[in-house]
């Protein structure tokens, strides 16, 4: 079970990113505020790390060992900064519309960028350099998730489309659903990929044949995260202002973090991240508010 520990509100419109560096232990929020802010939970106060940006913060992805953050835009930009020197690396403007999604592929050097625009890039991160870009559709981008070699891209048009790192030149349409695609994750145990859409619908799909295995109507509203916490557990966050606590194996719900029983967001949850070092949830939304979630024992 979980309980909110903590709650910061220093923005000043919603939040929809959110990272963490166990090396740095720090805590990265942005938002519509166009502002990178970073935290230090132990301490529970704001940093002056501050990074100012010139569109709306909607995705990070810690690089590098945890040397550079990758800050995608609502522009579609993106940079990459290096959290030593606190200068920025990298600029790309080449995404029209705005970057909402990013893998990182620690052990092949690679990241991968999705856009609104239906754009995919593949870059090395240790030569900063741009490998390929794929248009895919003209579908938004909204989720990416590594399985292995594997890379499944899910798109507003319902697509899923992988592709294996050893061979980006070749992206495959693995399974088409009904609704737009906002999240995607795996699970291990099943073999299966998990895909939260807009219609609030848990959807597992078996890899290896490409067939549903079951589809659960999870929230109220679409979902925005599935993250895991541990072997045996994962969280998922939705427009309808709750998280939920889920159990892996019979794919049933342990807990609901909501307002006012949990004393938690008062409006959409768009992201959220899981410190398993501190046994802790962070989670940001349209409230403005970040919420620390930490597990009981």
């Amino acid at each position: 079970m979980y309980k909110l520990i903590k709650k910061y509100k220093k923005h000043n419109g919603p939040l929809y990113a959110v990272a963490f560096s166990k090396k740095y232990n720090l805590l990265f929020t942005g938002g519509s505020d166009k502002i990178v802010a970073t935290w230090d939970l132990e301490k529970e106060e704001n940093t002056s790390l501050t990074i100012k940006t010139d569109s709306a913060v909607l995705n990070f992805q810690l690089l590098n060992e945890d040397k550079h953050l990758f800050i995608g835009l609502f522009s579609g930009h993106f940079h990459v900064i290096d959290l030593e020197t606190r200068k920025e690396i990298s600029f790309f403007s080449n995404h029209k519309k705005g970057v909402f999604t990013s893998s990182y592929m620690q052990s092949y050097n690679r990241l991968i960028v999705g856009a609104g625009d239906g754009s995919l890039s593949i870059w090395d991160t240790k030569k900063n350099k741009l490998l390929k870009i794929h248009q895919l559709s003209n579908g938004k981008i909204r989720a990416i998730q590594v399985v292995g070699r594997e890379v499944f891209i899910g798109n507003s048009k319902g697509q899923v489309f992988n592709f294996n790192i050893s061979n980006f030149e070749e992206v495959s349409l693995f399974i088409t659903l009904k609704h737009p695609v906002f999240c995607l994750n795996y699970h291990l145990d099943k073999n299966s990929l998990l895909i939260g859409d807009k219609n609030a619908h848990l959807t597992s799909v078996d890899i290896k044949s490409k067939k549903v295995i079951d589809s659960i109507p999870a929230h109220n509203w679409p979902i925005y995260r599935i993250e895991w916490l541990n072997e045996e557990e994962f969280v998922t966050c939705s427009r309808d202002k709750i998280l939920k606590i889920w159990d892996a194996s019979s794919m049933k719900v342990k807990q609901r973090l909501c307002f006012p029983e949990f004393q938690g967001h008062l409006n959409s949850v768009n992201n959220l991240v899981s410190i398993p070092s501190i046994n802790s949830i962070v989670s940001v939304g349209d409230d403005k508010q970040i919420c620390v979630w930490e597990k009981l024992n």
